[in-house]
This record gives structure tokens, C-alpha cells and sequence, in this order.
């Protein structure tokens, strides 16, 4: 199974902020500012990161197992699926020619569906995965928290606020 969730370490900068580094991927790191969204802004990286793979025809990695320290950071499923597709496309043996002629369609289709720059519904690349003997699924896990697990440093978007289990529900329109 691949899954593209890679492991992060993000550590606090000495000058602030925040220093985020993906070991599967040597050339990428970053930085984030220190009210900025130091997830959000590591799976930015880890996106560009594999989008850049893809267009230089490079192998996307399949993700190490996380250490102590490091946080799993995930990618948007659109990206997700032109990696595994691209993964599948170039273990296959085929040619991308010879793929889109057994799926009945132009091979300028199957290449705008491995271009990251290029929106491709996703039933059409689970046709093409399926086509190649593979199959997509889509998992749903908890967003990784901010380094640290403190709630002073997690971003107000990912802690959990608890409603009073009083509250009223609203009644528009009566």
C-alpha cells in the first residue's frame, strides 16, 4: 500500500519560528514564521517537493517510518493520486502509450493526468489505477498537531474546543 504521509521534523528556529525539513526528500526545507501555520506551511513543502519529482520524471519515495520527534504531514489527495499513478504508470512495464491505447484513450490524456499542473478527476485516475492492477481508497486520520503538543503553540484551528452541553440549537425559518 502506498500512503503519501511523510515523516516531518519541525524544531523550533533559534532566530523564531519555526525550521521544517522532510528527511525523504533532502532537497526540500522551510521555514515558518512564527504566527504562521507551521503544518500548513510543511505540507506546502512536502507538496511542492513531490509535485517537483513528478515534473522532473523523479521517483516519489515511499515514506520512512516516523522517529521520535518527527510529526506525519500529509499531502492533498490530488497529488496523492498523480504520485501513485505515476508510481504505477513506471512499474507497469508499459509504456504510456500502450496504457492509453488498452484504456481507449489519447496518451496526451494519460500524460495531463501525471501533470501535478494539471486538474484530473479522480475517477478517471482510479480507472487508470484499476487498469494497471491497483486500487484507490482514501483514509481519514487526525491532523497532525503543531510540534510539541502544547496548546499555547498548536494553531487555534486544530485545538478542540467542547461546546457546553447546553446549548441551544437555532431554528431558522420558524
Amino acid at each position: 500500500m502506498d500512503a503519501y504521509a511523510y515523516p516531518s521534523k519541525i524544531v523550533k528556529a533559534r532566530e523564531g519560528g519555526w525550521l521544517i525539513r522532510f528527511r525523504d526528500f533532502p532537497e526540500g526545507h522551510s521555514q515558518a514564521e512564527g504566527g504562521e501555520d507551521v503544518v500548513e506551511a510543511a505540507e506546502g513543502l512536502l507538496q511542492a517537493c513531490i509535485e517537483a519529482r513528478l515534473l522532473d520524471g523523479l521517483e516519489v519515495p515511499i515514506p520512512g517510518e516516523p522517529r521520535a520527534g518527527e510529526i506525519l504531514v500529509g499531502v492533498p489527495i490530488e497529488t496523492a493520486t498523480k504520485a501513485a499513478l505515476f508510481r504505477a504508470v513506471a512499474s507497469s512495464g508499459s509504456s504510456r502509450l500502450a496504457i492509453a491505447k488498452t484504456l481507449g484513450v489519447d496518451e496526451k490524456e494519460l500524460r495531463r493526468m501525471l501533470d501535478p499542473r494539471h486538474a484530473s478527476k479522480l475517477p478517471r485516475v482510479a480507472r487508470v489505477l484499476k487498469s494497471l492492477g491497483k486500487e484507490l481508497r482514501l483514509s481519514v486520520v487526525d491532523r497532525p498537531a503543531a510540534p510539541g503538543n502544547q496548546a499555547a503553540e498548536a494553531p487555534a484551528r486544530y485545538r478542540v474546543k467542547r461546546a457546553p452541553s447546553s446549548r441551544k440549537r437555532s431554528r431558522r425559518g420558524q
